[in-house]
């Protein structure tokens, strides 16, 4: 990993941020919390009412709020991703780093897990309706990981020593 790091930093981007850190820095580190907020905000609502909150509100209805997950995940991927670059040996050597990136991928695979076995069964299911279980126990499972991934995306700067 250190000679990607090494890599990291001869690029044009590593310069750039480097360059103008004064201003880039704290311009992407507030994308990325606005991106956090969007992120986890429609989500929280999301998964609260597959976890049986709110049943006054139709499954499909918080469907809807899909795209705003969407896109603040999309902010912070790419937020993120400049983040390592205008530091990779603080990212490479943090083990809250490995911790963040092994829970964004297990939130991706409960999420197709969702999607290809969960979503088919809550079809039907309106306001007033409870959740099945399963339903339950994946919308508890992702909001217990994506608070994972906020928390440890905090502890990096913190913990080092892979």
């Amino acid at each position: 990993m250190m000679s990607i790091a090494d890599w990291m930093q001869t690029t044009w981007i590593f310069d750039l941020l480097v360059e103008y850190n004064e201003w880039v820095w704290p311009f992407l580190e507030s994308l990325h919390f606005i991106g956090m907020c969007l992120l986890f905000g429609a989500l929280l609502v999301m998964d609260l009412r597959l976890m049986g909150w709110e049943k006054d509100s139709a499954l499909v209805d918080t469907e809807k709020l899909a795209p705003i997950v969407l896109a603040g995940f999309g902010i912070n991927l790419i937020t993120g991703v400049l983040f390592v670059f205008g530091d990779p040996h603080r990212y490479f050597v943090s083990i809250a780093f490995y911790f963040k990136m092994s829970l964004i991928i297990f939130a991706a695979l409960n999420l197709v897990y969702y999607k290809l076995r969960i979503a088919p069964l809550l079809v039907n299911v309106g306001s007033g309706e409870d959740t099945p279980s399963i339903a339950r126990i994946s919308g508890t499972v992702s909001l217990v990981l994506w608070l994972g991934v906020i928390c440890f995306g905090r502890l990096i700067p913190y913990l080092g020593d892979v």
